[in-house]
């Protein structure tokens, strides 16, 4: 099995290509990167930022590179003892003219050689009717009637294009077009007439397919004849002047036009989340699999790649079958990671042949480790009195998420419960004796109720964790819905008791009832509660991030060492994540935020105080109500501290990014919509009160400057405590582009602007060339991201130097002895012959504040000191200062830098 000892995550796209990467190789060897980690390499649309929407998963994207590049790169890599771990997406691609398959399905429809590739009313009876074209800007009369939906020649066939989208016409509309003409056909015209209709009766797939592409090139050559192509141009500006002869045309397609706001209401193909602009793949069909993997199946084969990570695992209709398909497929060396979100007391599903998830659930686990758990009261109480609401977290989850199916998945809806009913899994009788509208109710409770993403049972009886999990889901409903009871009771006989005694048959039908229902649960947990309840919970956003939960606000060092043990004896190899393009905030914002729970009482007053500023500013606006609500301003407040540049770093242009960051974070929230759009009135609110925050002569600056000094100071500590553990525990460190700085991102886009690269390798060099690290002048100009390069290099090394340590070494919980002993974490990584002990402080703000120091590294630990085994090595190295170590004092093992690690080698 290929071990990736680390990774290192590029945002591959036109304005950063393979040839950026070659250039950065030195620099990657020199920090000590095991494996580069690719986002998304495949052709996507013209100028894509991020890769996941791919048109053609069998070439390298030309905007990022070429296969030649590719393989003389990894070859590099090799050769440097390196390798590649590739993003793959194969839950859906781009609904867009340049993915050929999906053309081909439009305008070929059920003969379409792809026909069953994507999930729309062709590969499933789950859909109904023509797939929707949802780009009309309007109805289908009144886009005619402006111009906006055109008839028109593109490359060798006729088109109708509207919004920048171009759709293929199918073959039995052009005679339509042709009989548009002015004046007399010709012969070749007619000849072409004549193709068109013995085409009509061509139903085998590939004949058609090759009948056609024949019929295309002759149909261009003839466009470029004079009098043909004048001909054919005089039937489609014919069309084109004829409402009626447009709306016929448009509405004979294999698909059928629909606006954005329909799509809403009725969804007759499987979309990722809501994105209109994403159709997903049918990837159980093997043949599906087999067209998508091929070229992704050559570069593993031929060592291009070492290692994939699936994207959005929880999309496909059976992830245990496609992992079990893509192991068979690529090999038992292969190094395989799924995008999978765990809720807290979740586990990844033993039986996946993978090395494990993407790292989301590490990060949880981390910032709550950082987190008091002693100040949640102080907390959700000011928060509580802040908005004048104490709705608990769980209802809200609930509410958020039915809010998002009705308003924005209620086709989604729509298409479950009629396949329910397609199904015949319930005798008329049972059907009947409910009220109107009680099963599809009871269907809705079961999305907006799961508990997790989703569940993975693929065979009836469904296995215990799924059957009991479903059991909670319909007593919860039924205990906060008793009018759904018998419809509940209904669902419970259907998919848990019946099965139990059934045919294979009904067993079948079930089944494929219960998977469908999983592929909707986790775009509506992703929609309704990172896209939306995690923009308008703000108690703490710590902890509203990917992986983790508003309602989490802690996590004890035992319940951390249990965590890690359980991670090395199944997952030794996850990812230890803290940084992607997915997350809310980088991780340097999440580490400088868990510093406010070690100061809660000051942090609570500086923001009543900063509240009364703003309101004092603004007297129209009353005590604190208006516009921003109290609810988002405190929101931006902790943005803002956590996000400001570091102190004597510059700005970085963070007013303007603050402002485009907090459009984003209303349209999510959509509390002050209409549509997608914030309405203006509050959003030029927003815009006078980012105003009033940043005038630097103004009152509100004043006291916040000195505030987020001190804060970004224990942050920075905080950062050096993730990059440890990140790089000692369990699981393969990934570091997120340019993050072995400060990552002091929002959102994307704002998580994928351009970095800083040659900064960080003069950085480096200078790091590189010195004979041992001057770690006093590091922690002396600690704000300048320096101490953090310099602590992860040295992380990096030590792994790339000992692999087995980290891959294979128990992991072995230190007990700390003395007057801070709840302040220190520790535990020893150990082999057969080599021992590691990563030793970080907890909440030093708390401490350095109650001894009244402003620098961590002057904090009396007093008699706090390390217990090791009895079997443990007497002398240990620091790597951070090469120093020989035969104490465990923790006041000498953090006097350099406030984090420590030891190592201690036989072999």
């Amino acid at each position: 099995m290929y071990n990736p000892v680390s990774t290192y995550r590029f945002q591959l796209n036109s304005e950063f290509t393979l040839s950026h990467v070659d250039a950065l190789l030195p620099y990657l060897q020199q920090l000590g990167i095991g494996t580069i980690y690719g986002s998304p390499i495949f052709v996507s649309t013209p100028q894509s930022g991020h890769g996941y929407d791919a048109v053609d998963p069998t070439r390298i994207n030309p905007e990022i590179g070429t296969e030649a590049q590719l393989r003389t790169l990894t070859d590099k890599l090799h050769d440097a003892n390196m390798g590649w771990f590739q993003d793959i997406v194969p839950n859906h691609m781009a609904y867009h003219p340049n993915n050929h398959w999906l053309m081909d399905m439009l305008e070929k429809g059920p003969r379409s050689r792809f026909a069953h590739f994507f999930e729309n009313s062709q590969s499933s009876l789950f859909f109904r009717d023509r797939i929707e074209a949802p780009f009309l800007p309007d109805a289908l009369d009144k886009s005619i009637a402006d111009g906006a939906l055109r008839l028109n020649y593109d490359y060798d066939r006729l088109v109708l294009q509207v919004q920048g989208n171009t759709l293929p016409l199918k073959p039995e509309s052009y005679v339509a077009v042709l009989q548009a003409g002015a004046g007399q056909p010709n012969e070749a015209v007619q000849e072409l007439a004549t193709q068109l209709d013995q085409m009509h009766h061509v139903e085998e797939p590939e004949a058609l397919a090759e009948a056609w592409a024949e019929f295309q090139i002759q149909f261009g050559a003839l466009m470029k004849n004079e009098a043909t192509g004048a001909f054919i141009r005089s039937a489609i500006g014919a069309v084109n002047k004829s409402p009626e002869a447009l709306t016929a045309l448009a509405t004979s397609q294999h698909y059928q036009f629909r606006t954005e706001p329909e799509t809403r209401r009725e969804m007759n193909y499987r979309r990722f989340f809501t994105v209109n602009g994403l159709i997903c793949l049918n990837m159980r069909e093997q043949d599906v699999f087999d067209a998508y993997h091929a070229y992704t199946k050559e570069l593993v084969d031929t060592g291009v790649f070492q290692g994939l990570r699936v994207d959005h695992v929880d999309g496909l209709y059976d992830p245990k079958t496609y992992l079990d398909r893509l192991r068979n497929l690529t090999g038992p060396e292969t190094y395989l990671i799924v995008e999978k979100i765990l809720q807290a007391d979740e586990k990844l599903p033993e039986g996946w042949p993978i090395e494990g998830a993407s790292g989301y659930e590490f990060l949880a686990m981390l910032s709550n480790l950082m987190t008091d758990a002693r100040s949640e009261p102080a907390f959700r109480d000011f928060y509580a009195g802040l908005i004048g609401n104490d709705v608990s977290v769980h209802r809200q989850v609930r509410d958020r998420k039915a809010y998002f199916l009705s308003k924005y998945m209620g086709g989604e809806l729509d298409n479950l419960y009629e396949y329910f009913l397609a199904q015949n899994l319930a005798t008329e009788t049972e059907l009947n004796s409910l009220r109107i509208g009680q099963l599809k109710q009871t269907i809705a409770e079961m999305l907006v109720r799961c508990p997790v993403y989703r569940y993975y049972g693929n065979a009836m009886p469904l296995p215990n964790r799924d059957a009991n999990a479903l059991h909670d889901i319909l007593a919860e409903t039924t205990a906060i819905r008793p009018e759904l009871t018998d419809a509940a009771n209904l669902m419970l006989n259907v998919l848990l008791t019946h099965p139990q005694t059934a045919d294979t048959d009904y067993n079948a039908r079930a089944l494929k009832f219960y998977q469908r229902l999983m592929q909707f649960t986790s775009p509506l947990m992703a929609k309704g509660v990172e896209d939306t309840l995690l923009y308008t919970y703000n108690a703490f956003i710590g902890h509203n991030e990917v992986g983790d939960a508003p309602e989490r606000h802690g996590m004890s060092p035992d319940e951390f060492h249990a965590t890690m043990q359980d991670r090395q004896q199944h997952w030794p190899l996850a990812m230890n994540t803290t940084s992607t393009h997915d997350t809310k905030r980088g991780e340097d914002v999440r580490a400088r935020l868990n510093v406010l729970p070690d100061l809660a009482d000051e942090w609570l007053s500086e923001v009543r105080q900063w509240l009364d500023i703003v309101a004092a500013e603004n007297p129209s606006e009353g005590k604190y109500v208006g516009i921003p609500d109290a609810n988002d301003a405190y929101f931006m407040l902790q943005n803002m501290i956590g996000a400001y540049p570091m102190p004597g770093e510059g700005d970085d242009d963070f007013e303007n990014r603050f402002g485009l960051y907090m459009e984003k974070a209303l349209q999510e929230a959509k509390r002050h919509t209409t549509g997608w759009t914030v309405e203006e009135t509050y959003h030029e609110g927003i815009r006078r009160f980012i105003s009033r925050m940043f005038d630097k002569e103004g009152p509100f600056w004043a006291r916040f400057t000195p505030f987020h000094q001190r804060v970004a100071d224990f942050g920075v500590t905080n950062s050096l405590v993730q990059t440890v553990l990140k790089c000692t525990c369990p699981g393969v460190p990934d570091v997120y582009r340019g993050a072995e700085g400060w990552d002091l991102s929002l959102v994307d886009p704002d998580n994928r602007l351009p970095v800083d690269f040659d900064r960080r390798q003069r950085d480096l060099t200078a790091l590189s060339a010195q004979k041992s690290v001057d770690w006093a002048e590091l922690w002396q100009h600690r704000f300048d991201s320096r101490v953090k390069l310099a602590v992860l290099r040295t992380l990096l090394h030590l792994r790339r130097d000992n692999p087995t340590i980290f891959a294979d070494g128990e992991y072995i919980p230190l007990a700390i002895e003395g007057a801070y002993s709840r302040h220190v974490l520790a535990f020893m990584r150990r082999n057969d012959t080599d021992c590691c002990i990563a030793v970080v402080p907890l909440y030093v703000a708390q401490l350095a504040t109650a001894q009244q120091k402003t620098d961590v590294l002057t904090i009396d630990w007093q008699d706090t000191r390390i217990k090791l085994p009895d079997n443990a090595p007497a002398n240990w190295t620091n790597p951070f200062t090469g120093e020989t170590v035969t104490d465990t004092l923790v006041q000498s093992l953090f006097s350099a830098v406030p984090v420590a690690v030891l190592l201690s080698r036989t072999s």
